[in-house]
């Protein structure tokens, strides 16, 4: 009997101190529910599919091309979007990633009667394995559907089956699911694992008062958040670097760019990062708090940067709050580096946002040291 009454009592302290730790409750109890919504909404609300250009032939030729390409689509109850698309405007459509790909027929089809078809080209933006590979299965069947019409129906389209001759902007038939991924988990270990270790040790520092010694030295705040800052940004270089180096030569995943670029694009991630920790650090008490902040401030980030859901297809509310986070734009940087071969001259936006994210953790953390006693 008193062994079970030990057994309550230890119980209801434990019940009464959850009771009291009002943050600790609403991670148990909000943080689930707001995760939650966040994926009914990516999941229910994202335009789904990818996107088709079709460049039709000239003449009556392109209207019996779209119309009969458009009923196939229809009639397969597709996800997939058909768009016309200029033929001067092919690899810009792609670029812009208004398409995943684009069919692109002779002009002059209508004259070229039994024309094998390695005349209809596939042009594929590349960038995204899974996308291309869609793509080239559903063209194939297109343009099989078309000889098939050809037989059966009147007019007749001159084209012969077999797939169609495939071109790549970036990438090509090499790339897997997993080059595509890589940039995107670089950008996402580096920022999560950084943040969690600025945001322990400065923790530690406030809760052993050594941030309050360096309070009343000479060091103003803000020379006092650089200094950590420097500290952990060694170790942000040490983790980022072997992060790269793995995945490049390690786990060998093709990459198109300039590695000084990658490194230099996940470092300005992790500069962020760090100040982000050290600002968070100065709302807890202990080390679990800490871990309550990653369903509020990574796991939004996680779900709409880019990692599992195109932030393109996202609903529009959900698009802008993605574009404010520092995620979304090192995912667009370093896939753009990493898949396209793209330089500065063309990351240098998403770049110049991570710099001014980075710069304003600096004041924003330094600022928190004003709650430091002196």
């Amino acid at each position: 009997m008193r062994s079970i009454k030990r057994v309550l009592a230890l119980a209801t302290r434990i019940v009464r101190q959850f009771a009291r730790d009002r943050r600790t409750l609403a991670l148990l109890f909000l943080a689930p529910l707001l995760i939650m919504t966040l994926l009914n909404f990516v999941l229910n609300d994202s335009t789904p599919g990818v996107t088709l250009g079709i460049v039709p032939p000239d003449g009556a030729a392109g209207a019996l091309v779209l119309s009969r390409i458009q009923a196939q689509v229809g009639s397969a109850q597709s996800s997939v979007v058909i768009k016309t698309v200029a033929r001067s405007q092919v690899d810009q459509v792609l670029k812009n990633g208004d398409a995943d790909g684009v069919l692109i027929f002779p002009a002059d089809l209508a004259t070229l009667p039994g024309q094998s078809s390695q005349a209809v080209t596939l042009r594929l933006e590349g960038s995204d394995p899974s996308a291309a590979g869609e793509l080239r299965a559903l063209t194939t069947q297109l343009v099989d559907s078309l000889k098939v019409q050809q037989a059966t129906t009147s007019p007749a389209i001159p084209v012969t089956p077999g797939p169609p001759n495939v071109t790549y902007l970036y990438g090509g038939p090499q790339y897997t699911q997993t080059d595509a991924l890589a940039p995107l988990f670089v950008g996402l270990f580096a920022f999560f694992f950084v943040f969690l270790l600025t945001s322990v040790s400065f923790l530690r520092e406030r809760s052993q008062g050594t941030i309050e010694r360096l309070m009343v030295s000479p060091l103003g705040r803000t020379e006092l958040v650089l200094g950590y800052v420097l500290g952990f940004t060694l170790f942000a270089l040490m983790q980022s670097l072997i992060i790269l180096l793995f995945v490049i030569y390690v786990l060998r995943v093709h990459y198109a760019g300039n590695l000084a670029l990658l490194f230099l694009v996940t470092l300005v991630l992790t500069l962020g990062a760090v100040n982000l920790g050290i600002f968070a650090s100065a709302f807890a008490r202990n080390e679990l708090q800490v871990i309550q902040f990653i369903p509020l401030l990574l796991v939004p980030q996680v779900l709409l940067g880019g990692l599992f859901f195109p932030v393109q297809t996202l609903p529009v509310v959900l698009k802008q709050l993605a574009y404010i986070m520092p995620l979304t734009y090192a995912n667009i940087a370093l896939k753009d580096i990493m898949l396209k071969g793209l330089g500065l001259g063309d990351v240098w936006p998403y770049l110049l946002f991570l710099v001014g994210f980075a710069a304003l953790m600096i004041l924003i953390a330094a600022l928190s040291l004003r709650q430091e006693r002196v």
